[in-house]
């Protein structure tokens, strides 16, 4: 088991209980689309946009599933709590790939390439593409996650042995199902409850870079109000 991957509580968890009792009371505003019609050139105001759309959902949806896993965590439902681990690893690796790509569109004055990037972010479903391919040009192919995962390498050297690991204990196999049974001697299995060990190193990691590049993405999109608040939560938890 990877090193980082051994912290059920201490300094990991504590962490994460920052981050979700402080994204908890974030409101964001609404937020309207700039009148460019489809058919014509993007401009900096339609990407800025379509990053603070981004930025703003990833920011909920990474506020859920935090919270979850402290609930799941105090209840004792360690099982439950590392499945939300390993969504929390996907929208901190995703946060970095999206990042990583705007700036450089942005940097190469590519404001078309950035747009068509952004678009299937949002609104990319790999499901609607294989079940109702006559909606594909409405609902593009989103970026893979193993793709997202190998890109996150750049700022986490292990994250495809981190990802794997989490995967697995997402999975109807021996690593699931070792939480629930012990060998005391070789002639017999007893059952037990959860292990509790736990992957909040590697989650924790994985969710702080995110953090980091949301803040990145938002400061390229030109937006102070939500980014103010997100410098203050990366101060605390860097203390």
């Amino acid at each position: 088991m990877p090193r980082d991957m051994e912290t059920s509580h201490g300094d990991s968890f504590t962490i994460l209980r920052v981050i979700a009792e402080r994204t908890r009371q974030y409101t964001f505003p609404n937020l309207r689309r700039p009148p460019i019609p489809p058919n014509q050139p993007a401009t900096l105001k339609l990407v800025s946009w379509g990053a603070q759309v981004y930025c703003f959902l990833w920011m909920r949806h990474l506020s859920r599933l935090v919270n979850g896993i402290i609930t799941l965590r105090d209840t004792g439902n360690m099982p439950s709590a590392r499945i939300l681990a390993r969504s929390v690893f996907e929208l901190g690796a995703h946060a970095y790939y999206v990042k990583k790509h705007i700036k450089q569109h942005l940097a190469s004055k590519n404001l078309d390439a950035a747009w068509n990037f952004l678009s299937p972010i949002t609104t990319g479903s790999r499901y609607i593409n294989e079940q109702h391919p006559e909606q594909s040009e409405m609902f593009p192919l989103p970026s893979h996650i193993s793709k997202v995962v190998n890109c996150f390498g750049e700022v986490m050297p292990s994250s495809n042995e981190g990802y794997s690991f989490l995967s697995e204990l997402c999975q109807p196999n021996m690593f699931a199902f070792s939480q629930y049974y012990r060998w005391p001697n070789p002639f017999e299995v007893r059952f037990v409850d959860h292990d509790t060990q736990g992957v909040f190193g590697t989650t924790t990691a994985s969710c702080v870079q995110g953090l980091l590049a949301i803040e990145k993405l938002l400061r390229l999109a030109e937006e102070n109000r939500v980014r103010s608040s997100l410098v203050e939560l990366l101060v605390a938890v860097s203390k």
